[in-house]
């Protein structure tokens, strides 16, 4: 009979752990569907030269899962910071019960306004990741940085800092995506189709928020999608 209940025992966590799942959700960042690298030299394919990236961050705030239009949870932890610099960072634990149905995901791509009118946080808002502005501007959502021979900036270095939380130029913007496979949910930011829909010789700076910060920000929302 003891051995009985020390072998139940025992089982109870495997069988408790085997309830619980530990998907995640992975973002990928990629030029021609390759993720990419920092420093690595990428030729896009409406540009005849070469880029190569040197920093990619930005905020996932707010994750909601649905299925169809009904909640089913949400993430208990409502800032994520992604930087391609920090593999981690890049995968998401959802740790949930295997008995939620989900087909849908929904977050925002930056910070919100309460957020920023509460003033700088610790973790993933630490003011040290190099994503804060100042109180009056707030968050950085968005941060792009590289290098384009066709950019005419000196060391040909272009720089996309997208933010602001204030009217007319409230930045944050909402994303929502269907789910196919709930146990392998990878979502894709392709940076080259980003490059090749702006104009880097004309724009390649923006460092405050303003409506170009807003159009450019719309415009990265737009392309994130679950790859398969």
């Amino acid at each position: 009979m003891k051995i009985c209940s020390l072998f139940a025992l025992l089982l109870f966590p495997i069988i408790s752990f085997a309830q619980q799942t530990n998907e995640i959700i992975e973002f990928k960042l990629s030029i021609n569907h390759h993720p990419i690298k920092v420093g690595k030299k990428y030729l896009t394919h409406a540009q005849s030269d070469s880029i190569h990236i040197d920093a990619i961050r930005f905020y996932i705030s707010n994750v909601q899962f649905f299925q169809e239009e009904e909640f089913v949870f949400s993430l208990e932890k409502k800032h994520h910071l992604v930087d391609l610099d920090n593999p981690e960072s890049l995968k998401i634990n959802l740790e949930k019960n295997k008995s939620l149905d989900f087909n849908k995901i929904k977050f925002d791509l930056g910070i919100d306004s309460l957020t920023n009118v509460s003033g700088a946080f610790g973790g993933d808002l630490d003011p040290t990741n190099g994503m804060y502005w100042t109180w009056q501007s707030g968050y950085i959502n968005f941060k792009l940085e590289g290098v384009s021979p066709s950019c005419p900036a000196r060391k040909n270095f272009f720089q996309f800092h997208l933010g602001g939380y204030q009217a007319p130029f409230a930045n944050v913007q909402a994303v929502e995506l269907d789910i196919f496979d709930k146990k392998n949910i990878i979502i894709e930011l392709p940076i080259d189709q980003f490059l090749e829909k702006i104009n880097i010789p004309e724009t390649y700076e923006i460092m405050s928020p303003n409506q170009p910060a807003v159009d450019m920000a719309k415009l990265i929302a737009s392309l994130f999608y679950i790859s398969k």
